[in-house]
């Protein structure tokens, strides 16, 4: 059987947010009304100055995009992904990308999971050698999509997986290692033998510190390893240069 190595891609493996760069890509495409483009463009530049949260950063993006999905045409729609892909596909950490490869090397499945729309999770995972891809999933059929989404995977990433795993005998959970970013992946953490949060957000460190997992810090072309020692202190165990 093969171990599992998980990773969530935005802002984990990613250095943004697929979602938002395909949605930005839509609005340069002139997809949006002025009025939706201008909220997007002012949401984008209201969390960038701090005077707006990225939950409603986010919310703003969600709301534009997911009223207008079933009058896309998916021509222009997978053109749109492809675009994003090949512009931005190269904006990914070091300290996760060599842990990927590493991975890949030991023999690890390599499954990413991801919020962002299962067509630039999956055209992104592939570039990077993942052998499979989990993301949202919206339906279509012979004439488009429908508007309806079959699979959101925020909140749901332990169910997701583990639905996935029953589905794959060959895979074990033993040794198992997942990597995330914030609070949306803390189940999923829980659920690996070798958790590590990456670059945490204020929520995932609070748990991240609680249970001893593993945090690790990339800044600049430097990886700073946290762990736990026996007085419950997080203490730099490593710093090496990437």
């Amino acid at each position: 059987m093969r171990k599992l190595a998980i990773f969530d891609l935005d802002g984990t493996l990613f250095r943004w947010q697929l979602y938002h760069e395909l949605v930005f890509e839509f609005k340069n495409r002139g997809l949006f009304d002025d009025t939706t483009a201008a909220k997007l463009e002012n949401a984008l530049l209201e969390w960038q100055a701090k005077r707006r949260s990225w939950y409603d950063y986010e919310m703003e993006i969600i709301n534009a995009f997911e009223p207008v999905i079933k009058n896309l045409d998916p021509n222009i729609y997978d053109v749109a992904v492809k675009t994003v892909v090949k512009q931005s596909g190269h904006k990914t950490y070091a300290y996760t990308m060599k842990l990927l490869k590493k991975l890949q090397k030991e023999g690890y499945f390599t499954l990413a999971i991801s919020g962002s729309q299962q067509e630039i999770a999956e055209s992104f995972a592939q570039q990077y050698g993942f052998d499979d891809c989990i993301g949202a999933l919206y339906e279509r059929d012979e004439t488009g999509f429908t508007g309806a989404i079959i699979r959101r995977v925020p909140g749901r990433k332990r169910e997701i997986v583990e639905e996935y795993i029953a589905s794959h005998p060959d895979i074990t959970l033993n040794d198992s290692i997942a990597i995330g970013d914030s609070d949306g992946d803390i189940s999923l953490l829980e659920a690996v033998s070798n958790p590590i949060a990456f670059n945490p957000s204020h929520d995932l460190m609070e748990v991240a510190q609680e249970k001893g997992w593993t945090v690790i810090i990339e800044r600049k072309d430097m990886a700073y390893t946290l762990k736990r020692n026996s007085d419950g202190l997080y203490i730099l165990e490593k710093a090496e240069q990437l």
